[in-house]
């Protein structure tokens, strides 16, 4: 039975828009494929005056077992031409090759090729199908593809190669294909988050010039809180940079290395690692309700390591390896525990904050009691515009086809990193250096009842 594969690269293999293929075995009935967002040099959101949109081949095909004749095809097409290609048996599957007994029937013209209804000829509404064959006729054991494919409509692109008929035996393939955009070598899927990035490393280097001059302005009066903040604004700087650093050598060089993958998941689970603790030591009230968090802390740490160590693991593998060609148990076994820490980190953060809130209203402490209240008021916006963001992640990605949707998915990702800053801004904001810190910080003011409280709060 026919196969169809992914040709997948070595574990650890970075993705990139130039595949290079080093004498890679094709197998008969077996069709790789690449899929690759496109833009025209018209509709591009970035361009020069010598961009140009076309995919460039250059592959040798070596039969080392050569006995008869055989086929090898390459079809490069638009997603919308996918309704051309295949025929459905009798039994209700598709298949791309013709097969004796489909041929017979009258589904395709000849067997041991793929099935391009109507030849893949061009007219107005549909492109057409681009189709090249290397035939290796009676024992001729090598055959070669140079050319070049001008890309004539924005969207998602194929390339596939296939060996259908049996009698072409393995072929081993070598060469190169290289995908370029009006912009560079970066898929176009992948573009808007070149300029995403960029303005979020002006942004974070903007927050953190601005947090860096007033912590020295008020350094004689800093909280540690304060400290902690700056920190955390230096991570997102960093991880906005690497990943900028990151999509601009892809675009410019058409790979990525696998040291600046690792090197941008690893500061992004720094953030969101130390960002889970800063807001839970916060809802924990350190440096307003209480002095230091006592058995705590301990907790606290505990729960930061373990979702630094999960987050870290499932990120790098979904950056660097084939995670999304795994099968869904294997994903969801990657996913499931930082899945599991994210839920506990939610409610220990509600929890405190709910305990920490009604302590200070029964303090009278009126200061800290509306700093946190606000405080609650921007968790609340953040968990409401989550929730919405997922239901419309959801129902566009169930909704409609990904080929089509290809142009808005980077959305979904930046938005992310768009709500985290708008926090962080709002924390920023809330607990900025100013002249009247003392208000906010921890003052023994009703001395046994306060240790009683911090003791209570511990135990929750």
């Amino acid at each position: 039975p026919k196969s169809v594969h992914m040709l997948s690269l070595p574990l650890l293999a970075p993705p990139a828009n130039v595949y290079v293929y080093a004498q890679e075995a094709l197998d008969p009935n077996v069709i790789w494929a690449r899929r690759v967002g496109m833009w025209t040099v018209a509709e591009a959101p970035s361009r020069t005056v010598d961009s140009v949109a076309e995919v460039r081949l250059s592959l040798r095909f070596e039969r080392p077992a050569a006995a008869g004749p055989g086929l090898v095809q390459l079809l490069f097409f638009h997603s919308s031409e996918l309704s051309l290609l295949g025929t459905t048996d009798s039994d209700g599957r598709r298949a791309l090759c013709c097969t004796d007994r489909a041929a017979a029937a009258g589904a395709c013209r000849r067997a041991g090729m793929l099935v391009v209804r109507g030849d893949g000829e061009a007219d107005e509404q549909q492109p057409g199908v681009w189709v090249r064959d290397v035939p290796f006729r009676g024992p001729e054991a090598t055959g070669a593809v140079d050319a070049t494919v001008r890309v004539s409509r924005s969207g998602v692109h194929y390339l596939l190669l296939a060996s259908c008929a049996p009698s072409t035996g393995s072929v081993l393939v070598s060469g190169s294909t290289a995908w370029l955009n009006p912009h560079g070598y970066l898929p176009a899927e992948l573009y808007a988050f070149l300029p995403f990035f960029g303005a979020m490393a002006a942004l974070y280097s903007a927050l953190l010039a601005l947090w860096v001059g007033l912590c020295v302005r008020h350094r004689s009066l800093l909280l540690p809180l304060q400290v902690y903040i700056g920190g955390v604004i230096l991570l997102g700087w960093l991880e906005a940079v690497t990943w900028y650093r990151d999509y601009d050598l892809f675009n410019a060089g058409g790979s990525r290395g696998v040291v600046p993958i690792v090197l941008g998941v690893l500061a992004s689970t720094a953030k969101k690692t130390v960002s889970r603790l800063l807001l839970l030591v916060v809802c924990l009230g350190y440096g307003v309700v209480r002095p230091t968090l006592g058995a705590t802390a301990s907790r606290v740490c505990a729960l930061g390591i373990a979702y630094g160590v999960a987050s870290a693991l499932h990120d790098i593998a979904a950056n660097v390896s084939q995670l999304s060609e795994a099968s869904a148990p294997l994903r969801l076994l990657g996913i499931l525990p930082v899945f599991v820490l994210d839920v506990l980190f939610y409610w220990w953060l509600f929890g405190a904050l709910t305990a920490t809130i009604g302590q200070l209203s029964a303090r009278r402490q009126h200061a800290k009691l509306t700093l946190y209240r606000r405080f609650s008021h921007v968790l609340l916006a953040s968990a409401l515009l989550s929730a919405a963001m997922i239901t419309w992640q959801l129902g566009a990605l169930a909704g409609d086809p990904l080929d089509e949707s290809w142009a808005t998915l980077w959305v979904f990702d930046a938005f992310w990193h768009a709500l985290y800053f708008a926090v962080l801004l709002a924390v920023c904001y809330l607990w900025s250096p100013t002249k009247s810190n003392l208000q906010y910080a921890y003052m023994d003011e009703l001395g046994q009842e306060e240790m009683q409280n911090a003791t209570e709060l511990d135990d929750f």
